[in-house]
């Protein structure tokens, strides 16, 4: 009888000891600025090195490849949203378009959604491509305008302010503009901090400096 009591005095003490924090969840990914992404049937969230759920889980996180990318347990590789420089990418519907923007360590959208791609910051800076539309003139005998829409690419800083136009524009028509579409991917890559590479008309890199 004694032996039974300090049994179930021990199971007592060590159960109090320990309490499940987070429950039948499918994947916890590393942590990046002391946040860590966890993925819950198609759902991501972040909690905090204590265990804390910070940001409820939610459809709109953006997973990002990166080069420590994790392999799944199935085995196949997982991609997941991470912050960087205090930010992470999001998208949402707009219009039937996705448009992508950024959120703080709080879930809270400090740069709206409104571009058709972006990238993670990078030492302050991210690259971005925003859908452009220019009217060109008139044709009097139609009585219509001349339109041009276009894919442009940007350079913003961490508060959304564009920098500088990459001079690489690309022909699209709105009806590729769909959700269903894959988001126009990217002309324009960092190679260091300040030294950009530009993707120029003749499908050749330029290096300029910003």
């Amino acid at each position: 009888m004694k032996s039974l009591v300090i049994f179930i005095s021990l199971l007592i003490f060590y159960s109090s000891g320990f309490s499940q924090i987070l429950t039948n969840v499918d994947f916890i990914t590393p942590f990046h600025e002391g946040l860590a992404a966890v993925k819950k049937n198609t759902q991501w969230g972040f909690m905090n090195e204590q265990g804390k759920m910070v940001i409820n889980f939610r459809d709109d996180l953006v997973s990002s490849e990166q080069e420590n990318t994790l392999i799944a347990p199935s085995g196949v590789s997982q991609k997941y949203p991470f912050f960087s420089e205090g930010k992470c990418l999001i998208k949402r519907k707009i219009d039937g378009v996705y448009y992508y923007g950024y959120i703080d360590k709080t879930g809270k959208d400090v740069i709206a959604p409104q571009f058709l791609n972006a990238t993670n910051f990078e030492d302050g800076f991210a690259i971005i491509i925003k859908f452009e539309t220019k009217i060109m003139g008139e044709n009097k005998v139609l009585n219509k305008r001349m339109v041009s829409y276009k894919l442009e690419e940007y350079i913003i800083d961490v508060s959304g302010n564009i920098l500088k136009y990459l001079d690489n524009a690309r022909n699209i028509t709105p009806s590729n503009l769909g959700s269903n579409e894959p988001p126009p991917i990217f002309e324009s890559k960092f190679i260091a901090p300040h030294i950009i590479a530009v993707k120029n008309k003749d499908q050749k890199w330029d290096l300029i400096e910003f």
